[in-house]
């Protein structure tokens, strides 16, 4: 099968150098990819293995620790007194690239073994008695989205380089962008060959660089030039004053020069300080124009000052006294102060101003608490919606349009909320997000985009983003296709990836929309593995 040509990706220079500083020195730890979602990082980090002829791994975020590291095949050692080793994803991107997008969303002990064994080129795999040591030296290559999380920064600071990823702004650059995919798409063969000259002038390159990679000295006064950079950024530890280093000589290696100077430093510093420097560097002195403290007020003026703030702080118009007389209790004094809110998203929420008022008499706490209790949702449906190409095949699209209007009618006079995702050209998209108004649903129903593949683990992630932080009493997931996802896409990481992201989720039903004499039968196994409601729909 033929990956997109390095030399053909538009833009994302920065991650570009990244990466090929790596090949060229594989010590430098790796890359973290901060940044914007749909820009093209797996398309590039693949692209580079290909050009390299290097092994290229996906780690989906909710793999499990024996899909990672592999494990021990029991029936052999029982029956056939064998030991024999499955090997794990590490073992796999041995002498490649790992990549892991959603890097911040790992769990901590699987980010502590794939960054021990990115350091060291090796793992120790402990199964039933048995101990083996790997060999899994890769480059490590991770992705996140700052919004969902961000990782511990002792575990940013394990990733040797770091670059900003943007969507493309320039107008000719995005219409070129465009114009290379549908090239490629429609007819890879030759859209290929049009840069074979190129890629082989980069991969030459590239292992010119490595040879002379030992041979690359540095001025006199970049050591020290390192060093001061590390210090004006307020990086803890001198991991950063090697690593400029290293990769500045990579750098001059690629540029295919002999000697690193400050410039060469200056070019690459950011890769390298981006996600380390201290954006609030110690020992910093105050500012010139600041205010000497003051003498601080006594007992009785901080009471008096405490008491007029209450006043400020609580409306008049809902309570006559705010510090109680002593012929009231403190339940008479706040009897008909709770009053009922509506958010945006149609949450009934109430806020208990008793309560609230109650605390700011016991503690002195001069903060307005705001303590709400939520009113939960009775029930969510989320539809996933195969809208692939295969499913376009005898109109099978069409039956699974109708299935869901028929699910989403027999919810009309309940209260139930409805969300859609929709799979098509390799994407998932969220055309629906937690509505009642059926009659806007179905209409997005029908006018569903189709085409392209079917990447159900996008879909999945897009789940777990619509649950997080959002209060119901009961969810239930609807999956609607044939079953026929990407060729990439292994059984076992569409079952990892639901018990990660869909925790949340109470109900699972999958209907089967496969169709034709010959089956792959794979939402019925889904069904099995995930303990799902399967259903076949009727065509």
């Amino acid at each position: 099968m033929n990956n997109f040509p390095f030399t053909a990706i538009i833009g994302q220079e920065s991650f570009k150098l990244a990466l090929i500083l790596n090949i060229i020195d594989p010590t430098l730890g790796g890359v973290l990819a901060v940044g914007d979602k749909g820009t093209g990082k797996t398309t590039l980090i693949r692209s580079l293995s290909d050009l390299m002829q290097k092994p290229f791994v996906n780690l989906p975020i909710g793999a499990s620790e024996d899909r990672v590291l592999g494990h021990i095949n029991l029936e052999k050692l029982i029956n056939d007194k064998k030991e024999e080793v499955q090997s794990g994803l590490l073992s796999q991107a041995h002498q490649g690239f790992l990549y892991i997008d959603e890097i911040n969303l790992l769990n901590d002990y699987l980010m502590d073994v794939l960054l021990d064994a990115s350091a060291t080129g090796c793992y120790h795999l402990e199964r039933e008695g048995v101990s083996r040591k790997l060999d899994s030296r890769f480059c490590l290559i991770g992705s996140m989205n700052p919004e969902e999380g961000d990782l511990r920064p002792q575990l940013k600071d394990r990733f040797g380089l770091s670059v900003e990823v943007k969507t493309p702004t320039s107008l000719e650059e995005r219409v070129q962008i465009v114009q290379n995919r549908l090239a490629f798409d429609d007819n890879p063969g030759t859209f290929s060959e049009g840069f074979d000259k190129k890629q082989k002038q980069l991969f030459a390159q590239i292992l010119t660089a490595q040879e002379k990679l030992s041979g690359i000295e540095l001025e006199s006064d970049v050591m020290e030039y390192c060093s001061q950079l590390s210090l004006e950024h307020a990086v803890e530890g001198v991991r950063a004053d090697i690593l400029l280093i290293k990769t500045a000589r990579a750098y001059v290696a690629f540029q295919k020069r002999e000697k690193v100077t400050k410039d060469d430093v200056k070019a690459i510093q950011e890769f390298v300080l981006l996600h380390r420097k201290n954006q609030n560097p110690p020992n910093q002195e105050p500012p010139q124009n600041q205010e000497p403290p003051q003498n601080p007020p006594s007992p009785e003026e901080q009471k008096k000052e405490q008491q007029e703030t209450l006043k400020e702080e609580i409306p008049p118009a809902q309570f006559e006294s705010v510090i109680p007389d002593e012929s009231l209790t403190l339940h008479q004094s706040f009897k008909e102060s709770s009053k009922q809110v509506i958010h945006q998203n149609g949450i009934k929420s109430s806020i208990d101003t008793r309560k609230t008022v109650g605390q700011y008499l016991a503690t002195d706490n001069l903060e307005v608490i705001k303590k709400s209790k939520v009113e939960p949702t009775k029930k969510q449906v989320i539809f996933i919606l195969d809208s692939s190409g295969s499913m376009i095949k005898d109109h099978v699209i069409t039956y699974a349009k109708g299935a869901v209007q028929k699910m989403i009618e027999k919810y009309k006079s309940s209260d139930v909320q409805f969300s859609l995702i929709s799979l098509y050209q390799n994407e998932a998209e969220i055309l629906v997000q937690e509505t009642s108004n059926v009659a806007f649903t179905i209409e997005k129903i029908n006018h569903l985009k189709t085409g392209g593949k079917t990447n159900i683990l996008a879909a999945l992630k897009k789940t777990k983003r619509m649950l997080v932080g959002f209060e119901i009493s009961e969810t239930e997931l609807v999956i609607i296709s044939d079953g026929h996802f990407c060729a990439e896409t292994a059984l076992e990481d569409i079952i990892s990836s639901y018990q990660f992201h869909c925790r949340k989720v109470d109900h699972l039903t999958l209907v089967d929309a496969e169709s034709g004499v010959v089956r792959l039968g794979i939402m019925k196994e889904l069904s099995n593995r995930l303990r799902g409601n399967y259903q076949k729909l009727s065509i």
